[in-house]
C-alpha cells in the first residue's frame, strides 16, 4: 500500500502543481493582455492626438492663406484708388479713402489669425495707408500745383506712394514665409 498511498500523494501533488501553474499562466496571460490593450490605448490616443494636431495645422495655415490674400487683395485697390486720384477732385479722394477703410477691415482677420509678425506687418501697412492718405489730402488742399508748397506736397505724396509700396511688398514677402512654413 505504500505504492498506492505514494502514488496518491504525487498524483495530488501532481494536480496541484498544474493548477498552480494553471492559475499563474492565466494571470499572467491577463496581465499581459492588459498591459497590451493599455499601450495599444495609449498609441491610439497619441494617434488620434497627432492627427488632430496636424489637421489644425492644416486649417489654420489655410485660414491664414486667405486671410492673406484678402489683405494683399485690398492693399492693391488701395494702390488702384491711388493712381485713379488724377486731379484731386474730391470723389477721387473719398474713393481713395474708402480703399483704406476697406484695407483696415480686411486687417481685422490677419490680427485673428496671426501670427505676431504678421499683425506687426499688417500694421506697418495700414500705417503706410494712413500716411499715403494724410499726404493725399495734403496735397489736394494746395492752391498753386506750381509753387514750392506744391511740389513738396506733391513730393510727400510720391514718398508716402513709395513707403506704402515697400510695406506691401514686405507684407506679401512675410505672408509666404508663414504659409510655406508648415510649424508656423
Amino acid at each position: 500500500m505504500d505504492q498506492g498511498i505514494a502514488a496518491l500523494i504525487a498524483g495530488i501533488a501532481g494536480m496541484v502543481g498544474a493548477l498552480g501553474g494553471a492559475v499563474a499562466g492565466g494571470v499572467a496571460a491577463v496581465r499581459g493582455a492588459r498591459i497590451g490593450a493599455e499601450r495599444t490605448a495609449q498609441a491610439t490616443r497619441q494617434q488620434v492626438h497627432d492627427q488632430a494636431v496636424a489637421e489644425h495645422g492644416h486649417w489654420l495655415r489655410e485660414q491664414r492663406r486667405d486671410a492673406y490674400a484678402s489683405f494683399i487683395t485690398a492693399a492693391q485697390a488701395v494702390t488702384e484708388a491711388s493712381k485713379a486720384v488724377t486731379t484731386m477732385q474730391h470723389e477721387q479722394l473719398m474713393d481713395f479713402n474708402r480703399s483704406i477703410q476697406e484695407l483696415i477691415k480686411v486687417s481685422s482677420l490677419i490680427t485673428l489669425m496671426g501670427p505676431e509678425n504678421m499683425i506687426s506687418a499688417a500694421g506697418r501697412v495700414i500705417g503706410a495707408a494712413e500716411y499715403f492718405r494724410q499726404a493725399m489730402w495734403n496735397e489736394s488742399r494746395v492752391s498753386d500745383a506750381g509753387s514750392q508748397e506744391g511740389h513738396d506736397a506733391s513730393d510727400n505724396t510720391d514718398e508716402a506712394a513709395d513707403t506704402f509700396n515697400e510695406m506691401q511688398h514686405r507684407f506679401v514677402t512675410a505672408a509666404q514665409g508663414v504659409v510655406s512654413n508648415l510649424s508656423q
